[in-house]
């Protein structure tokens, strides 16, 4: 876990979802932050007028996207996680809900993932779906925290921050699907790959929701 949490420094990945705030940072802060149990959340509540870019890697990237988020657990020690999705959305619940489930079946969820025998190392971390009702606050991350809660969905003051409390007054790492899907890249293809996109100060890929009566 710290060698990821590292590795994901040194890449310099920054939230995809507008702030731009370090992920590394998220995931140490909630790492060490002292606590029985902690979560991670993908928000999938992409409510901006003509965004669409979450709603394509949903479709096609799914499994790209629950990998980053099992890696983050692993990371910073969480065995559960939820996938926030926005209302409008809904179509999308059965067909994710089977690549949940394909996984489970493969080990890459649930109980014992991938154990290794040999050093009895046990990794546990399962995901469950949670749909949100159309209010478009929260995409913000402590709105959405409350209403994964079953609460009014209204932002929270901060501090303290969701990495230090925040689900259920847990640690919590929130981040959005783009981010997530950018996770096991970094881990696959190494940090000169990731590295060698964007510019000095934002290092990666960034997807465009392109929209309306565009040329090109």
């Amino acid at each position: 876990p710290e060698e990821i949490i590292t590795m994901m420094m040194a890449s310099e990945l920054k939230g995809r979802g507008g702030a731009g705030f370090s992920i590394a940072k998220k995931w140490q802060f909630a790492a060490q932050t002292e606590a029985k149990e902690r979560y991670v959340i993908c928000n999938a509540d992409e409510g901006e007028p003509g965004t669409f870019k979450d709603r394509v890697l949903l479709t096609e990237r799914a499994h790209l996207l629950i990998e980053g988020m099992t890696i983050s657990a692993y990371a910073i020690g969480s065995r559960h996680g939820i996938l926030y999705l926005r209302a409008e959305y809904r179509y999308l619940k059965p067909y994710l809900e089977e690549v949940l489930t394909e996984r489970r079946r493969k080990a890459l969820l649930g109980n014992d993932i991938l154990m290794d025998e040999t050093s009895g190392a046990h990794f546990s971390f399962d995901i469950r779906i949670q749909l949100g009702a159309g209010a478009y606050i929260c995409g913000e991350e402590s709105s959405l925290i409350s209403s994964c809660e079953g609460k009014r969905g209204e932002p929270k003051n901060k501090p303290p921050f969701p990495a230090q409390s925040g689900y259920l007054g847990y640690p919590t790492e929130v981040n959005n699907v783009e981010t997530f899907c950018n996770v096991p890249r970094v881990l696959d293809k190494g940090l000169d790959w990731f590295r060698s996109f964007g510019t000095e100060h934002s290092r990666g890929t960034k997807l465009l929701s392109i929209c309306g009566d565009c040329e090109h």
